[in-house]
C-alpha cells in the first residue's frame, strides 16, 4: 500500500460527536481512534474529561467542537464557550462553525471579525483554531469567499463540513470541491476534508489533492483504516 496504517491515521480526526451515545459508547468510541493512533479525537465540550482519561500516555490528541453543528451563536457566545473549552486544559485544537448564513448574506468583515477574536483566543493559549463553513450550503464564489474569511481571520485550517447539515446537496469533502480549496487557499491556510470520508480510497484521494487533515466519522475510522476491533 502506499501509505501505511500510521500514515493514514496521522490525518485522521476520529470524530465522536454523536450526542445520543451513553458515557460507555463514547469510552468505546473515543479508544477506536486512540487504539487507531489517530491523529485526534473529536469530541463535544461535554466529553472533555473522558476524551482526556482515554488519550493519557498515548500520541493521540484531543479537538473540540465549539458551537456545533450550527455556528449561529453571538460572537460572545463562542468566544465564552471557546474559553471553557480551552480552560479544561491539554487542548491541541478547535473545529468552531462559523457563521455561514453570514457567509451567504455577503456580511464578510461580520464573519473576519468573529474567526478573529476565536484565533486570537486560541493561539493566545496554543491551542490551533480550524473553521467549519458547511461548504454543502455554499455556492463555490461563496466557499472562495469563505476562505479568504478564514484567512485575514487568521485560522489554522477551513473545514468542510459538520456532518450534520440536511439538504438536497450533500456531497461532503468532495474531491473536486477540495481540489478547488487547496487551490484557493494556495498554502495561506491548511484545509479539512470532513464529510462522507467513508474509505480508504476516498481518504487517500483527498491527500493526494492537498487535505492537511480529514474529519471521519467514528464508524468509518476502522473501514478506512483496515482494522478489526474486539
Amino acid at each position: 500500500m502506499k501509505y501505511s496504517r500510521e500514515e493514514l491515521a496521522s490525518y485522521i480526526d476520529h470524530a465522536v460527536l454523536d450526542p445520543a451515545m451513553s458515557v460507555e459508547q463514547l469510552r468505546k468510541n473515543i479508544m477506536i481512534g486512540v487504539d487507531c493512533g489517530c491523529k485526534t479525537v473529536c469530541v463535544n465540550p461535554d466529553a472533555i474529561d473522558l476524551a482526556k482519561q482515554c488519550i493519557k500516555d498515548t500520541k493521540t490528541k484531543l479537538c473540540v467542537v465549539c458551537d456545533f453543528p450550527f455556528g449561529s451563536s453571538h460572537k460572545e457566545s463562542k468566544l465564552a464557550q471557546c474559553q471553557a473549552i480551552i480552560d479544561k486544559g491539554d487542548i491541541f485544537e478547535i473545529d468552531m462553525v462559523a457563521n455561514y448564513g453570514l457567509i451567504k448574506s455577503q456580511k464578510y468583515d461580520e464573519v473576519i471579525d468573529e474567526i478573529a477574536a476565536m484565533s486570537q483566543l486560541c493561539h493566545h493559549n496554543q491551542v490551533g483554531l480550524k473553521v467549519i463553513v458547511e461548504t454543502d450550503a455554499l455556492t463555490t464564489d461563496e466557499v472562495k469567499q469563505a476562505i479568504e474569511c478564514c484567512v485575514k481571520g487568521n485560522a489554522d485550517f477551513i473545514k468542510t463540513s459538520t456532518g450534520y447539515f440536511k439538504g438536497e446537496h450533500i456531497v461532503g469533502a468532495d474531491p473536486q470541491l477540495i481540489e478547488m480549496m487547496v487551490k484557493e487557499a494556495n498554502e495561506r491556510i491548511k484545509v479539512k476534508g470532513s464529510g462522507c470520508v467513508r474509505s480508504q480510497e476516498r481518504l487517500i484521494e483527498l491527500i493526494e489533492k492537498g487535505i492537511d487533515r480529514a474529519g471521519v466519522g467514528c464508524g468509518s475510522t476502522l473501514k478506512i483504516l483496515g482494522e478489526s476491533y474486539e
